[in-house]
Protein backbone atom coordinates (compact mmCIF):
# COMPACT_ATOMS: atom_id res chain seq x y z
CA UNK A 1 0.00 0.00 0.00
CA UNK A 2 1.19 3.50 -0.72
CA UNK A 3 2.46 5.27 2.37
CA UNK A 4 -0.10 8.09 2.16
CA UNK A 5 -2.96 5.56 1.99
CA UNK A 6 -1.61 3.80 5.07
CA UNK A 7 -1.40 7.11 6.90
CA UNK A 8 -5.03 7.93 6.05
CA UNK A 9 -6.17 4.55 7.35
CA UNK A 10 -4.04 4.99 10.45
CA UNK A 11 -5.54 8.43 11.07
CA UNK A 12 -9.05 6.98 11.08
CA UNK A 13 -8.04 3.96 13.12
CA UNK A 14 -6.34 6.23 15.63
CA UNK A 15 -9.65 7.53 16.87
CA UNK A 16 -12.19 4.96 15.87
CA UNK A 17 -10.81 1.45 15.66
CA UNK A 18 -8.92 -1.27 17.43
CA UNK A 19 -6.52 -2.58 14.81
CA UNK A 20 -4.69 -5.89 15.30
CA UNK A 21 -0.92 -5.57 15.47
CA UNK A 22 -0.62 -7.83 12.44
CA UNK A 23 -3.29 -6.09 10.37
CA UNK A 24 -2.57 -5.11 6.81
CA UNK A 25 -4.81 -2.07 6.57
CA UNK A 26 -6.49 -1.74 3.23
CA UNK A 27 -6.99 1.56 1.42
CA UNK A 28 -10.60 1.64 2.51
CA UNK A 29 -12.95 3.72 0.44
CA UNK A 30 -16.62 4.00 1.36
CA UNK A 31 -18.97 1.08 0.69
CA UNK A 32 -20.01 0.73 -2.94
CA UNK A 33 -23.55 2.06 -2.39
CA UNK A 34 -25.00 5.00 -0.48
CA UNK A 35 -26.35 4.20 2.98
CA UNK A 36 -29.97 4.53 1.80
CA UNK A 37 -29.49 1.89 -0.89
CA UNK A 38 -28.27 -0.75 1.54
CA UNK A 39 -30.48 -2.85 3.78
CA UNK A 40 -29.27 -2.55 7.37
CA UNK A 41 -28.54 -5.82 9.17
CA UNK A 42 -31.21 -7.01 11.64
CA UNK A 43 -31.14 -5.27 15.02
CA UNK A 44 -30.15 -7.11 18.20
CA UNK A 45 -32.80 -8.00 20.75
CA UNK A 46 -31.33 -6.99 24.09
CA UNK A 47 -33.70 -9.27 25.97
CA UNK A 48 -31.61 -12.11 24.50
CA UNK A 49 -28.18 -13.01 25.91
CA UNK A 50 -26.85 -13.41 22.34
CA UNK A 51 -27.07 -9.62 21.98
CA UNK A 52 -24.47 -9.12 24.71
CA UNK A 53 -20.73 -9.70 24.46
CA UNK A 54 -20.57 -9.72 28.27
CA UNK A 55 -23.39 -10.55 30.65
CA UNK A 56 -23.04 -11.17 34.41
CA UNK A 57 -22.88 -14.84 35.30
CA UNK A 58 -22.08 -15.92 31.75
CA UNK A 59 -18.42 -16.85 31.27
CA UNK A 60 -16.55 -14.56 28.85
CA UNK A 61 -13.08 -13.26 28.11
CA UNK A 62 -13.90 -10.25 30.30
CA UNK A 63 -13.46 -12.57 33.30
CA UNK A 64 -9.70 -12.56 32.69
CA UNK A 65 -7.42 -11.45 35.53
CA UNK A 66 -3.83 -11.08 34.33
CA UNK A 67 -1.07 -12.26 36.65
CA UNK A 68 -0.09 -9.40 38.93
CA UNK A 69 -3.45 -7.62 38.65
CA UNK A 70 -4.96 -6.38 41.90
CA UNK A 71 -7.59 -6.51 43.27
CA UNK A 72 -8.93 -9.92 42.25
CA UNK A 73 -12.15 -10.35 40.31
CA UNK A 74 -15.11 -9.42 42.51
CA UNK A 75 -17.55 -12.20 43.33
CA UNK A 76 -20.36 -9.95 44.58
CA UNK A 77 -19.63 -6.45 43.24
CA UNK A 78 -21.61 -3.49 44.49
CA UNK A 79 -21.67 -1.68 41.14
CA UNK A 80 -21.98 -2.28 37.40
CA UNK A 81 -20.16 -1.13 34.29
CA UNK A 82 -21.84 -0.52 30.96
CA UNK A 83 -19.02 -0.95 28.43
CA UNK A 84 -19.28 0.17 24.78
CA UNK A 85 -16.68 -1.52 22.59
CA UNK A 86 -14.60 0.10 19.81
CA UNK A 87 -14.63 -0.69 16.10
CA UNK A 88 -13.61 -4.25 15.34
CA UNK A 89 -15.08 -4.48 11.82
CA UNK A 90 -12.44 -3.26 9.36
CA UNK A 91 -14.14 -4.07 6.06
CA UNK A 92 -16.04 -1.76 3.72
CA UNK A 93 -18.64 -4.07 2.20
CA UNK A 94 -21.39 -2.34 4.18
CA UNK A 95 -21.89 0.73 6.34
CA UNK A 96 -22.73 -1.27 9.49
CA UNK A 97 -21.64 -4.74 10.55
CA UNK A 98 -24.01 -7.38 11.84
CA UNK A 99 -24.12 -7.24 15.62
CA UNK A 100 -23.07 -10.89 15.90
CA UNK A 101 -20.33 -10.83 13.27
CA UNK A 102 -17.89 -13.70 13.56
CA UNK A 103 -14.54 -14.26 11.89
CA UNK A 104 -11.87 -11.63 12.46
CA UNK A 105 -14.46 -9.10 13.66
CA UNK A 106 -15.77 -11.40 16.37
CA UNK A 107 -12.33 -12.59 17.44
CA UNK A 108 -11.09 -9.03 17.74
CA UNK A 109 -13.97 -8.24 20.09
CA UNK A 110 -13.97 -11.42 22.14
CA UNK A 111 -10.22 -12.14 22.30
CA UNK A 112 -8.75 -8.64 22.34
CA UNK A 113 -11.20 -5.96 23.47
CA UNK A 114 -12.80 -7.99 26.26
CA UNK A 115 -9.47 -9.16 27.66
CA UNK A 116 -7.37 -6.02 27.24
CA UNK A 117 -10.06 -3.43 27.94
CA UNK A 118 -13.33 -4.64 29.51
CA UNK A 119 -11.68 -7.03 32.00
CA UNK A 120 -10.09 -4.09 33.78
CA UNK A 121 -13.48 -3.49 35.43
CA UNK A 122 -14.11 -7.00 36.77
CA UNK A 123 -12.63 -6.11 40.18
CA UNK A 124 -15.32 -3.51 40.84
CA UNK A 125 -18.33 -4.34 38.82
CA UNK A 126 -20.73 -6.60 37.04
CA UNK A 127 -20.00 -6.04 33.35
CA UNK A 128 -22.65 -5.41 30.70
CA UNK A 129 -21.21 -5.04 27.19
CA UNK A 130 -23.71 -4.94 24.33
CA UNK A 131 -23.00 -6.12 20.83
CA UNK A 132 -24.20 -3.56 18.30
CA UNK A 133 -24.28 -2.85 14.59
CA UNK A 134 -21.02 -0.93 14.65
CA UNK A 135 -20.15 1.51 11.88
CA UNK A 136 -17.39 0.19 9.66
CA UNK A 137 -13.91 1.71 9.78
CA UNK A 138 -14.43 3.14 6.29
CA UNK A 139 -17.32 5.24 7.62
CA UNK A 140 -14.75 7.26 9.57
CA UNK A 141 -12.38 7.94 6.69
CA UNK A 142 -14.43 10.69 5.08
CA UNK A 143 -17.11 11.84 7.53
CA UNK A 144 -20.28 12.96 5.77
CA UNK A 145 -24.01 12.34 5.50
CA UNK A 146 -23.76 8.58 4.89
CA UNK A 147 -21.17 8.14 7.63
CA UNK A 148 -23.37 10.00 10.08
CA UNK A 149 -26.28 7.68 9.23
CA UNK A 150 -24.03 4.71 9.99
CA UNK A 151 -23.09 6.26 13.33
CA UNK A 152 -26.79 6.91 14.03
CA UNK A 153 -27.67 3.26 13.40
CA UNK A 154 -24.88 2.03 15.66
CA UNK A 155 -25.88 4.50 18.37
CA UNK A 156 -29.54 3.45 18.17
CA UNK A 157 -28.46 -0.03 19.27
CA UNK A 158 -26.29 1.31 22.10
CA UNK A 159 -29.15 3.49 23.31
CA UNK A 160 -31.61 0.57 23.31
CA UNK A 161 -29.08 -1.60 25.14
CA UNK A 162 -28.54 1.06 27.79
CA UNK A 163 -32.28 1.60 28.22
CA UNK A 164 -32.74 -2.17 28.60
CA UNK A 165 -29.99 -2.31 31.20
CA UNK A 166 -31.43 0.60 33.21
CA UNK A 167 -35.01 -0.71 33.03
CA UNK A 168 -34.37 -4.38 33.74
CA UNK A 169 -30.94 -4.93 35.31
CA UNK A 170 -29.69 -1.85 37.12
CA UNK A 171 -32.23 -1.84 39.97
CA UNK A 172 -30.85 1.39 41.40
CA UNK A 173 -27.22 0.22 41.55
CA UNK A 174 -24.28 2.59 41.02
CA UNK A 175 -22.72 2.15 37.58
CA UNK A 176 -19.69 3.15 35.54
CA UNK A 177 -20.01 4.10 31.89
CA UNK A 178 -16.87 2.98 30.02
CA UNK A 179 -15.95 2.96 26.36
CA UNK A 180 -13.22 3.20 23.78
CA UNK A 181 -12.86 4.74 20.33
CA UNK A 182 -16.11 4.38 18.30
CA UNK A 183 -17.69 3.28 21.57
CA UNK A 184 -16.70 6.62 23.08
CA UNK A 185 -18.37 8.53 20.25
CA UNK A 186 -21.60 6.75 21.23
CA UNK A 187 -20.93 7.24 24.95
CA UNK A 188 -20.56 11.00 24.42
CA UNK A 189 -23.98 11.12 22.81
CA UNK A 190 -25.47 8.79 25.43
CA UNK A 191 -24.32 11.10 28.22
CA UNK A 192 -25.95 14.08 26.53
CA UNK A 193 -29.21 12.33 25.63
CA UNK A 194 -29.79 10.07 28.63
CA UNK A 195 -27.80 11.18 31.64
CA UNK A 196 -28.54 14.85 31.07
CA UNK A 197 -32.24 14.14 30.62
CA UNK A 198 -32.68 11.70 33.50
CA UNK A 199 -31.41 12.94 36.84
CA UNK A 200 -32.43 9.65 38.47
CA UNK A 201 -29.97 7.80 36.22
CA UNK A 202 -27.27 10.43 36.42
CA UNK A 203 -27.28 10.25 40.23
CA UNK A 204 -26.17 6.61 40.00
CA UNK A 205 -23.14 7.38 37.79
CA UNK A 206 -19.86 6.58 39.54
CA UNK A 207 -17.77 7.96 36.65
CA UNK A 208 -17.60 7.94 32.85
CA UNK A 209 -14.34 6.59 31.38
CA UNK A 210 -14.79 7.90 27.81
CA UNK A 211 -11.39 6.89 26.43
CA UNK A 212 -9.87 7.34 22.98
CA UNK A 213 -12.39 9.94 21.86
CA UNK A 214 -12.20 13.38 20.30
CA UNK A 215 -14.00 14.82 23.28
CA UNK A 216 -13.50 18.58 23.74
CA UNK A 217 -12.06 19.54 27.11
CA UNK A 218 -15.23 21.24 28.30
CA UNK A 219 -17.76 20.03 30.81
CA UNK A 220 -20.40 22.15 29.07
CA UNK A 221 -20.63 19.54 26.29
CA UNK A 222 -21.62 16.61 28.50
CA UNK A 223 -22.82 18.39 31.61
CA UNK A 224 -20.42 16.30 33.69
CA UNK A 225 -17.48 17.86 35.52
CA UNK A 226 -14.03 16.66 34.51
CA UNK A 227 -12.57 14.40 37.20
CA UNK A 228 -9.86 16.14 39.21
CA UNK A 229 -8.99 13.46 41.78
CA UNK A 230 -8.83 9.69 41.99
CA UNK A 231 -11.96 9.39 44.15
CA UNK A 232 -14.22 12.06 42.68
CA UNK A 233 -17.50 10.62 41.41
CA UNK A 234 -20.16 11.67 38.93
CA UNK A 235 -17.43 12.99 36.67
CA UNK A 236 -15.83 12.49 33.25
CA UNK A 237 -12.46 10.92 32.36
CA UNK A 238 -10.76 10.59 28.99
CA UNK A 239 -7.36 10.45 27.30
CA UNK A 240 -5.66 9.74 23.97
CA UNK A 241 -2.21 8.13 24.19
CA UNK A 242 0.45 9.36 21.76
CA UNK A 243 4.18 9.87 21.42
CA UNK A 244 5.49 13.41 21.80
CA UNK A 245 6.05 13.72 18.05
CA UNK A 246 3.30 12.30 15.87
CA UNK A 247 1.92 13.30 12.45
CA UNK A 248 -1.49 12.03 13.48
CA UNK A 249 -2.47 15.43 14.83
CA UNK A 250 -2.94 16.24 11.14
CA UNK A 251 -5.98 13.97 11.18
CA UNK A 252 -8.17 16.44 13.06
CA UNK A 253 -10.12 17.01 9.85
CA UNK A 254 -11.42 13.44 10.13
CA UNK A 255 -12.57 13.77 13.74
CA UNK A 256 -16.12 14.43 14.83
CA UNK A 257 -18.01 14.35 18.09
CA UNK A 258 -21.67 14.51 19.05
CA UNK A 259 -22.33 18.07 20.12
CA UNK A 260 -25.83 18.64 21.50
CA UNK A 261 -27.86 17.77 18.40
CA UNK A 262 -25.56 16.66 15.59
CA UNK A 263 -22.15 15.35 14.63
CA UNK A 264 -19.73 18.25 14.41
CA UNK A 265 -16.10 18.50 13.35
CA UNK A 266 -13.64 18.79 16.22
CA UNK A 267 -11.32 21.10 14.29
CA UNK A 268 -9.02 22.95 16.71
CA UNK A 269 -10.86 22.14 19.92
CA UNK A 270 -8.51 20.92 22.64
CA UNK A 271 -9.28 17.34 23.56
CA UNK A 272 -9.98 16.14 27.07
CA UNK A 273 -6.98 14.58 28.84
CA UNK A 274 -7.10 13.17 32.36
CA UNK A 275 -3.86 11.35 33.18
CA UNK A 276 -4.69 7.75 34.22
CA UNK A 277 -1.65 7.66 36.50
CA UNK A 278 -2.63 10.74 38.54
CA UNK A 279 -6.33 11.18 37.68
CA UNK A 280 -5.79 14.90 37.17
CA UNK A 281 -5.04 17.00 34.10
CA UNK A 282 -1.76 18.35 35.41
CA UNK A 283 1.67 17.03 36.27
CA UNK A 284 4.34 14.80 34.78
CA UNK A 285 4.53 11.20 35.99
CA UNK A 286 7.54 8.94 35.50
CA UNK A 287 7.36 5.32 34.36
CA UNK A 288 8.18 4.15 37.88
CA UNK A 289 4.65 5.22 38.94
CA UNK A 290 3.07 2.81 36.44
CA UNK A 291 2.71 -0.45 38.36
CA UNK A 292 1.10 -2.55 35.67
CA UNK A 293 0.78 -2.38 31.89
CA UNK A 294 -0.62 -5.38 30.02
CA UNK A 295 1.40 -6.41 26.93
CA UNK A 296 -0.37 -7.84 23.88
CA UNK A 297 1.37 -10.99 22.57
CA UNK A 298 -1.18 -11.65 19.82
CA UNK A 299 -4.63 -13.16 19.41
CA UNK A 300 -4.91 -16.66 20.80
CA UNK A 301 -1.75 -16.46 22.91
CA UNK A 302 -1.73 -16.73 26.73
CA UNK A 303 -2.43 -13.53 28.61
CA UNK A 304 0.91 -12.24 29.91
CA UNK A 305 1.77 -10.90 33.34
CA UNK A 306 1.48 -7.19 34.01
CA UNK A 307 4.71 -5.25 33.52
CA UNK A 308 5.88 -2.44 35.77
CA UNK A 309 7.50 0.79 34.64
CA UNK A 310 6.55 0.66 30.96
CA UNK A 311 5.68 4.35 30.59
CA UNK A 312 4.79 7.46 32.49
CA UNK A 313 2.58 10.17 31.05
CA UNK A 314 1.68 13.83 30.93
CA UNK A 315 -1.20 15.73 29.40
CA UNK A 316 -0.04 18.13 26.69
CA UNK A 317 -2.27 19.95 24.21
CA UNK A 318 -5.07 17.49 24.82
CA UNK A 319 -2.99 14.34 24.33
CA UNK A 320 -1.58 11.94 26.90
CA UNK A 321 2.09 11.99 25.94
CA UNK A 322 3.84 8.70 26.66
CA UNK A 323 7.34 7.36 26.04
CA UNK A 324 8.32 3.68 26.06
CA UNK A 325 11.99 2.74 26.29
CA UNK A 326 13.27 0.52 23.48
CA UNK A 327 13.88 -2.42 25.81
CA UNK A 328 10.26 -2.30 27.05
CA UNK A 329 8.42 -2.12 23.72
CA UNK A 330 7.74 -5.83 23.23
CA UNK A 331 3.96 -6.23 23.37
CA UNK A 332 3.39 -2.49 23.13
CA UNK A 333 3.70 -1.79 19.41
CA UNK A 334 1.43 -2.16 16.40
CA UNK A 335 0.72 -0.56 13.04
CA UNK A 336 -0.45 2.68 14.66
CA UNK A 337 2.58 3.14 16.90
CA UNK A 338 4.66 3.57 13.74
CA UNK A 339 2.91 6.93 13.46
CA UNK A 340 3.18 7.81 17.14
CA UNK A 341 -0.35 6.76 18.08
CA UNK A 342 -0.84 4.41 21.03
CA UNK A 343 -4.62 4.44 20.59
CA UNK A 344 -4.98 0.66 20.69
CA UNK A 345 -3.11 0.63 24.01
CA UNK A 346 -5.11 3.37 25.78
CA UNK A 347 -6.35 0.85 28.35
CA UNK A 348 -3.59 -1.76 28.43
CA UNK A 349 -0.73 0.72 29.04
CA UNK A 350 -2.44 1.74 32.31
CA UNK A 351 -4.26 -1.49 33.15
CA UNK A 352 -3.31 -1.67 36.83
CA UNK A 353 -4.02 2.01 37.46
CA UNK A 354 -7.47 1.88 35.84
CA UNK A 355 -8.37 -1.33 37.66
CA UNK A 356 -7.49 0.08 41.05
CA UNK A 357 -9.11 3.40 40.31
CA UNK A 358 -12.44 1.87 39.34
CA UNK A 359 -12.48 0.07 42.70
CA UNK A 360 -11.55 3.29 44.54
CA UNK A 361 -14.29 5.33 42.87
CA UNK A 362 -16.95 2.71 43.56
CA UNK A 363 -15.87 2.64 47.23
CA UNK A 364 -16.05 6.45 47.38
CA UNK A 365 -19.45 6.67 45.69
CA UNK A 366 -22.31 8.00 47.78
CA UNK A 367 -25.78 8.26 46.21
CA UNK A 368 -27.29 11.73 46.30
Amino acid sequence: MARNALIVCALAATMWGTVPASAQLADLGPPGKPFAEMTPPPPPDYAQRSAWAVWPGVASAADAVPAGARPARATQPDADVFFIHPTTYLGNETWNATFDAGGATGRQLDEVVLIYQASVFNACCRIFAPRYRQATMSAFLRPGADSFKAYDLAYSDVLRAFDHYIAHENNGRPFILASHSQGSLHATRLIQERLAARSDVRRRLVAAYVVGATLPNASTLTGLPVCSSRTQTGCLIGWNSAARLTPLALGRGLMVTWNKDRYRAVRRDRWLCVNPLTWTQAGIVSASANHGALPFPGIGKPIPELRRGVTGGRCSRGRLVISIAVDKRAGFSDVLTRFGSYHNLDYSLFYDSIRRNAVERVAAFKPN
